[in-house]
C-alpha cells in the first residue's frame, strides 16, 4: 500500500501538458541545464528500462532530463508540448526524438536549405517538401498545417508562414533515433540496444579526447580538386590538435588512394578507438558514392569504363520502351561502334561481373546489417544520407549496429557542395556536446541521428557547452574567449558576440580579425559574420578573401563577390581567376560569379588586367577567356529575355525566373521590379519573380529590394499571394 508521501512524490514527478501528454520531470534537478527525451507512448512502454538507463546516464553527465510522451496525432501536438516545456524551463538546451515521433515535411522554406530548389507547384508534395526537425527546435518559426500524407501516415505537410522570421536560429538542439524499417528485426529491441549503448558510453568516454580522426573525400566531390582537399588540413590542424600528435592520429584519405576504396573504409570504420569520421562525398538515402568509375591510364581499363557506361545507357533506353535494335543502332552511330562492341550486352556472366564491380565502388545501407561501425561521431555531408523519414537510411544504419557509433550528422535532401561543411566541428575537441555544435550549423535539411548529448573529454577543462545556453548574453565572458589559444573557441566567441554587439562596434573588429588572426577557421567565421551586415567591411573582406592563402576562404569569397555584385570587386576577382587557376573549385565558382556582374564591366576588367600584366601567350589566353565569358553572358541575356517575354508561356518564363534563385543578376533588378509591378503579367509569374528576389541576400542593392517589397506589399489591390510573397522576401532579406 502506497504511503501518502509516495503518492505526493509521484504526483510532483509527473507533469501533464494536456490531457494526454505526460512529462516525467528530471530525477536530478540540480544540473545547470536540461534535456528532454520526446517519445511516443508505445516506444516508451516497449523500451522503458533502456530509456530510463539512458535518462539516468544523461543526468549523471550533467543534464537534468525530462521524458515527454504521448500518442502523438501530429507534429503540432509535439511542438505545443515543447513550447510549454521550454516556457517552464528556459535552460532546456536540447531534445532527442525517439521512436515514432511524427515527421514534419516543410514547404515554402527552401531558402533555408543549402541547395534544395524543387518546384513545389509541379512536383509531388512528398518529393518537393523537406523533412525537417527545425519544425521542433526553431520555436520562433510559424507554420500552417496542410495535410497528412495518405500513403505515409507518419509524414505531415506544413507551410512556413511568410510573416515569421525567415532564418534558422534553433532554440535548442535536436536529434532523431528512428529505427530503419528495412534493417529488419524488432524496432523496439533496436532502439533499446542503442539507448543502452549511448548510456554505457557516458562513462566510457569520460577521458576520451578527440585524438583519432579520419577524413575521406569521395569521387566527384568539389570537382576532385586536390588543392581543395589538401588545403583542408590547415583547418583540421586547428579543429583537432590532439590528432596530429601521432602518425596515425589523423588520416586524410581520398578516393584515388585505392580502386576500390570501399574495403579500406570498412576496415577503418571497424577499427576500435576512432573518434570522428568525416565523409565528404555524394550520396543517396541508402548509398555512399565512393569511387565512381575510377581513374586509369591503361587502355583496357578505359575501354571497360566506356563499355560499362554505354551498356548502362543502352539498358536505360530499352527499359523506357525503346526497341533494342534501334537503341543499339543509335548508340553505334553516335560513338562509331561496331556490332561486336555490343556482344556482351545481354551476357549474364558479363552483367554479373559488371554489377559486382560497380557494387564494390560504393557503400550501401544493407551492408551494415552484418557490419559494425566504431567511430563515435560520423559526418555525412552528402545528399540524402540522413533521410530518417525513409524506411532505410545510411545515417541510421551507422548507429543501430552493435559498434560504437553514437551520433551521426546527415541531410534529408540534396545539399550544396560548396557550403562550409566543417564549420565549428573543432568544438568537439573542447567537450561541447554534439547537439550544441550541430545547432550552430543548422540548415533545414541537416540533422543529427543518435545521441546529441554525446561529448568527448575536452583538451582543457571548461564549461563551454553549458555556457552556450547559460551565458549566451554575457558579453564580457565571450570577449574573454577571444584570447583563447584554440581556433574554435575564438570562433564560437565571435558567433556569440555577433548576437550581442551592434554592427557599429563589432563590424570593424571582425574585419581586423579577418585580416590578422593566425587561425584560418576563425578568419572564416569572421567573414561569415560580416555577411550579416552586407556593409563596406564585408565587401573589403571579400575583396581580400578571393586571393586568400586558405582555399576555403578564397572559394567562399569567390562566391560572395558575385552575390554582392559590386563592380569595384572585379579587379581582384579577375586577377584571381587568371593567376590562381590551379584552384579548380575556386575558379569554377569565380566563373559563375562573373556572370552576375554587368557584361561591359566584366569585359573592361579583362582588358584592364591584360593591359597591366605580362602573361605567357597573353593574346591566346585572353581570347579564350573572352570567348568563355561571351558564352556565359549570352546565356544570361537569353534567360532575361525569356523572363521579360510576355508572349511566352508562363511555364517557360517561370523556368527562367527560377534560374535567378541561384544567379542573382543584380543588373537585372530594375526589369524584375517592373515585371512584378505590372498587372499585365500573370499572378504566377509575378509571385515567382518576387520569390526570386529573396535570394539577393548579399546584394549591394539589397536595400532597394527591401524598399520595393515593403512599398508594393502595402498596395491593397495586389493579389493576396503576391502580397504574401513580397512580405516573405522582405523578411528573408532582413537580418
Amino acid at each position: 500500500m502506497k504511503t501518502l508521501l509516495s503518492i505526493i512524490l509521484a504526483a510532483t514527478a509527473t507533469l501533464s501538458a494536456s490531457a494526454d501528454v505526460i512529462i516525467d520531470k528530471p530525477v536530478r534537478s540540480t544540473c545547470p541545464t536540461s534535456f528532454a527525451i520526446i517519445t511516443d507512448s508505445a516506444t516508451y512502454e516497449a523500451t522503458k528500462p533502456a530509456m530510463l538507463r539512458y535518462r539516468d546516464a544523461v543526468e549523471a553527465d550533467g543534464l537534468a532530463t525530462y521524458i515527454v510522451r504521448d500518442n502523438w496525432a501530429n507534429p503540432t501536438e509535439v511542438r505545443d508540448a515543447l513550447k510549454s516545456l521550454y516556457k517552464s524551463d528556459p535552460k532546456l538546451e536540447g531534445i532527442v526524438l525517439v521512436g515514432d515521433v511524427p515527421v514534419a515535411m516543410v514547404r515554402n522554406g527552401q531558402h533555408m536549405t543549402t541547395a534544395f530548389k524543387m518546384d513545389e507547384d509541379n512536383y509531388p508534395m512528398l518529393d518537393s517538401s523537406v523533412p525537417s526537425d527545425r519544425f521542433y527546435d526553431c520555436l520562433d518559426l510559424d507554420f500552417r498545417f496542410m495535410k497528412q500524407d495518405e500513403e505515409n501516415p507518419h509524414l505531415f505537410y506544413y507551410q512556413l508562414v511568410e510573416e515569421c522570421p525567415q532564418h534558422l536560429e534553433p532554440t535548442f538542439y535536436s536529434a532523431r533515433v528512428r529505427y530503419p524499417k528495412l534493417r529488419g528485426g524488432d524496432k523496439y529491441e533496436g532502439i533499446s540496444m542503442f539507448l543502452d549503448k549511448a548510456a554505457a558510453a557516458k562513462a566510457d568516454m569520460k577521458n576520451d579526447r578527440v585524438d583519432r580522426v579520419v577524413s575521406f573525400n569521395g569521387h566527384g566531390y568539389n570537382t576532385d580538386c586536390l588543392i581543395a582537399w589538401m588545403d583542408e588540413e590547415k583547418a583540421y590542424r586547428e579543429h583537432f590538435p590532439e590528432a596530429f600528435k601521432t602518425s596515425t592520429g589523423f588520416k586524410h584519405w581520398n578516393f584515388r588512394m585505392a580502386e576500390p576504396m570501399k574495403g579500406r573504409l570498412f576496415a577503418e570504420l571497424e577499427r576500435p578507438g576512432i573518434d570522428v569520421f568525416m565523409f565528404h562525398e555524394h550520396g543517396g538515402p541508402t548509398t555512399q558514392y565512393i569511387n565512381g568509375y575510377g581513374e586509369t591510364t591503361k587502355v583496357d581499363g578505359r575501354l571497360h569504363f566506356f563499355k560499362s557506361g554505354v551498356y548502362s545507357a543502352v539498358r536505360r533506353a530499352i527499359k523506357k520502351g525503346n526497341p533494342e535494335n534501334e537503341v543499339i543502332e543509335a548508340f553505334a552511330k553516335e560513338y562509331a561502334l561496331t556490332p561486336a562492341f555490343f556482344k556482351d550486352l545481354n551476357n549474364p556472366e558479363y552483367i554479373a561481373k559488371d554489377s559486382a564491380d560497380m557494387a564494390a565502388k560504393d557503400i550501401y545501407a544493407d551492408e551494415f546489417h552484418t557490419r559494425i561501425t566504431m567511430p563515435r561521431f560520423v559526418m555525412f555531408d552528402a545528399c540524402y544520407n540522413g533521410s530518417f523519414h525513409e524506411d532505410d537510411y545510411i545515417a541510421g544504419e551507422y548507429i543501430f549496429n552493435p559498434g560504437g557509433t553514437l551520433v551521426t550528422q546527415g541531410n534529408t535532401r540534396n545539399v550544396l557542395q560548396d557550403r562550409w561543411t566543417i564549420e565549428m566541428i573543432g568544438l568537439l575537441s573542447h567537450g561541447v556536446r554534439a547537439g550544441q555544435y550541430n545547432r550552430l550549423v543548422a540548415t533545414l535539411e541537416g540533422h543529427m541521428i543518435g545521441d546529441p548529448t554525446m561529448r568527448f573529454a575536452p583538451i582543457e577543462a571548461n564549461t563551454l557547452s553549458a555556457d552556450m545556453t547559460l551565458r549566451k548574453t554575457d558579453k564580457a565572458y565571450w570577449e574573454s574567449q577571444l584570447s583563447s589559444p584554440y581556433a574554435d573557441v575564438r570562433s564560437i566567441a565571435l558567433r556569440m558576440l555577433a548576437d550581442i554587439e551592434p554592427e557599429s562596434s563589432l563590424s570593424p573588429r571582425l574585419l581586423d580579425i579577418f585580416r590578422t588572426s593566425p587561425y584560418n577557421t576563425t578568419r572564416m567565421e569572421a567573414l561569415k559574420m560580416l555577411g550579416r551586415y552586407c556593409n563596406a567591411d564585408f565587401k573589403e573582406a571579400v575583396r581580400l578573401g578571393v586571393r586568400d592563402p586558405y582555399e576555403r576562404i578564397a572559394r567562399m569569397s569567390a562566391d560572395l563577390a558575385g552575390e554582392i555584385g559590386d563592380v569595384s570587386l572585379l579587379p581582384e576577382v579577375m586577377a584571381a581567376l587568371i593567376e590562381d587557376n590551379e584552384r579548380q573549385r575556386v575558379n569554377y565558382t569565380m566563373g559563375n560569379s562573373l556572370s552576375l556582374f554587368p557584361r561591359a564591366d566584366v569585359m573592361k576588367a579583362v582588358d584592364n588586367y591584360y593591359a597591366n600584366n605580362t602573361r605567357y601567350k597573353a593574346e591566346q589566353e585572353k581570347a579564350a577567356l573572352v570567348e568563355s565569358l561571351t558564352h556565359s553572358f549570352d546565356r544570361v541575356d537569353q534567360t532575361n529575355a525569356n523572363i521579360a517575354d510576355k508572349s511566352a508561356s508562363d511555364k517557360r518564363r517561370i523556368s527562367s525566373i527560377r534560374t535567378v534563385r541561384n544567379n542573382p543578376y543584380h543588373y537585372g533588378l530594375d526589369s524584375y521590379f517592373a515585371l512584378i509591378s505590372d498587372p499585365e503579367n500573370s499572378e504566377d509569374v509575378r509571385v515567382n519573380m518576387a520569390e526570386a528576389l529573396g535570394w539577393f541576400k548579399y546584394s549591394s542593392r539589397k536595400g532597394e529590394i527591401m524598399d520595393f517589397c515593403k512599398k508594393l506589399s502595402a498596395d491593397t489591390t495586389l493579389p493576396a499571394a503576391l502580397s504574401a510573397e513580397l512580405t516573405q522576401t522582405y523578411n528573408r532579406l532582413a537580418l
